[in-house]
């Protein structure tokens, strides 16, 4: 009611965000540049929900787009970063996703304000469930190729990463 523009806006992401959850869910693997674009409507709608307390960076090497990447992780990852890091601040913090395309691997790592808290994400020492699924997941279509850690980078800083070799096709 506030903002009738902005929230027109933030349906239209929120539906496109839906729209691409139910097409890619069955895929093995999907695009590099598809799975940005759910990012990119996630983080516009995130940033109006959290207005200045969100800010957000995004440096994508250019051969980023030549590979495939499990369908919605990459943005369940950022989802997590906002959700366990930004969101509990009471200043809010930034959220940064770069990758780096090196040797014929997509490096993606993704940098949240915020700390680790292992004892909160589960009683498991391999990490919550979410933490379980991305290895699980990774394993089944890249075999031992492929890498994913979570780790505090600096005391206020966690580092998501993930290695995607190139390989698989759609």
């Amino acid at each position: 009611d506030e903002d009738p523009v902005k929230s027109k806006t933030a349906i239209t992401q929120l539906s496109n965000i839906l729209r691409n959850s139910l097409t890619t869910d069955q895929k093995r693997v999907a695009r590099f540049e598809d799975e940005m674009k759910i990012v990119e409507d996630y983080l516009s709608l995130e940033t109006i929900r959290y207005e200045e307390r969100l800010q957000t960076k995004v440096v994508i090497d250019p051969n980023s787009y030549d590979f495939n990447i499990p369908p919605l992780m990459l943005q369940t990852l950022v989802e997590n970063g906002i959700k366990h890091g930004v969101s509990k601040l009471k200043k809010g913090g930034q959220l940064t996703i770069t990758t780096i395309v090196n040797d014929n691997n997509l490096k993606i790592e993704i940098r949240n304000s915020g700390k680790l808290n292992n004892s909160a994400q589960s009683p498991n020492p391999e990490g919550g469930l979410g933490i379980i699924n991305t290895t699980k997941r990774l394993k089944l279509i890249f075999g031992n190729n492929a890498h994913f850690s979570i780790k505090a980078e600096t005391p206020d800083t966690v580092l998501t990463e993930l290695i995607i070799p190139k390989a698989q096709e759609i």
